[in-house]
């Protein structure tokens, strides 16, 4: 596994916010092979992994000038590797749940599809709206946003166990809400990603 010094990989950083292709490919050379494995081991999937990769490098390209040489690049990485596979599923599990309903109808209609996913994020919002608004709060920045326990704890100041508490009263309430109607539970949580 090929590693590099602190100072080396902010020497890349600065050269690639320049713009510095040289310096891009030794960051992906750097880091691709350890990304690859954590995407397969959360996708299940050789192919998707690579997409996801491609997907990240290409974000890192795009918004280079934004990168802090000095901040954590490979949290960056794996932060973005963990919210991009949530995103696969999410779409996947939306696209199952769509197929499923146009299947059930024997005609189909796109402006009806369009409605119904109108109609689905009205009910999440609606939904979310009842929850208290710290729970809200934790629970869009952990379901919605990807955040980690430790990175909400951090930008909200309160402990990662008042967190736990938040999203799985949450949970139980959103369950309660939404309880009556099987296709609006399965679209919420393809909304949220709670998977």
């Amino acid at each position: 596994m090929k590693t590099i010094s602190i100072t080396s990989e902010e020497d890349l950083l600065q050269k690639l916010r320049g713009g510095d292709r040289e310096a891009f490919k030794e960051l992906y050379d750097l880091y691709h092979r350890r990304l690859t494995l954590k995407l397969v081991y959360l996708l299940k999937s050789e192919e998707l992994a690579q997409d996801v990769l491609q997907d990240i490098f290409v974000k890192i390209w795009e918004n280079r000038k934004t990168i802090d040489p000095t901040g954590n690049f490979g949290g960056l990485l794996y932060t973005m590797a963990s919210n991009l596979a949530k995103n696969v599923f999410r779409k996947s599990i939306y696209d199952q749940l769509m197929r499923s309903e146009f299947a059930k109808n024997d005609s189909y209609s796109p402006f009806e599809a369009l409605d119904n996913a109108s109609n689905a994020k009205t009910i999440l919002n609606t939904a979310l709206d009842r929850l208290t608004p710290r729970q809200r709060e934790v629970y869009c920045l952990h379901k919605i946003e990807g955040l980690s326990y430790r990175e909400i704890s951090k930008l909200l100041s309160i402990s990662e166990s008042a967190i736990n508490h938040h999203i799985q009263s949450a949970n139980k309430q959103l369950r309660e809400i939404l309880k009556t109607d099987r296709i609006l539970i399965a679209l919420l949580i393809s909304c949220i990603g709670s998977f």
